[in-house]
């Protein structure tokens, strides 16, 4: 149900690109870019390192609000007429290295939409402080919890998240 051509967005070229720890987020990404027959892209940490303390150092450096260095990408987000960033919640905020990307793309990103996967809370302020970062509000906004990825009401959001995205989007200067 819900699959299909119902969630490509007509005419748009559109980048899925997202961070992930533990693969929920990737889940999630790779599912919006099935349905939006999109180009699909992990956001990679510059410094691959990993371990307890790359770890704790990255929940800091959320908890801050401090960007990470993400490496070079594939896809160039300009090439694209949407793109939709992911992250999980860590500490009530984004992922260092999605406010990362931000900051690095941040001159090249058309209209952008954003999800997050959480544990059950934190992820309405991680999506605007995303917003804050990109100096304006997404085209859209989706919110899932790892039991929601595992369970009901995963489809429900999925699609009105994806109507929201094939809604024409506002005009500048209104």
């Amino acid at each position: 149900r819900g699959r299909g051509a119902a969630g490509r967005v007509p005419g748009m070229k559109t980048l899925v690109t997202y961070f992930s720890h533990s693969g929920h987020t990737a889940a999630l990404a790779h599912q919006i870019a099935l349905r939006l027959g999109a180009a699909e892209e992990p956001i990679l940490k510059r410094d691959p390192g990993g371990g307890a303390l790359s770890f704790a150092g990255g929940i800091l450096d959320a908890v801050l609000g401090r960007p990470a260095e993400v490496a070079d990408a594939e896809h160039d987000p300009a090439d694209f007429d949407l793109v939709v960033l992911g992250t999980p919640v860590w500490a009530a905020g984004p992922t260092p290295w999605a406010t990362g990307y931000i900051d690095r793309h941040r001159g090249a990103l058309p209209r952008v939409a954003l999800f997050c996967t959480s544990a059950g809370a934190g992820d309405g302020r991680a999506l605007s402080r995303l917003e804050a970062r990109l100096g304006r509000e997404a085209a859209a906004r989706l919110s899932v919890t790892e039991k929601e990825l595992k369970g009901e009401g995963l489809e429900a959001k999925l699609d009105a998240f994806l109507a929201a995205l094939a809604a024409p989007a506002p005009a500048e200067g209104g």
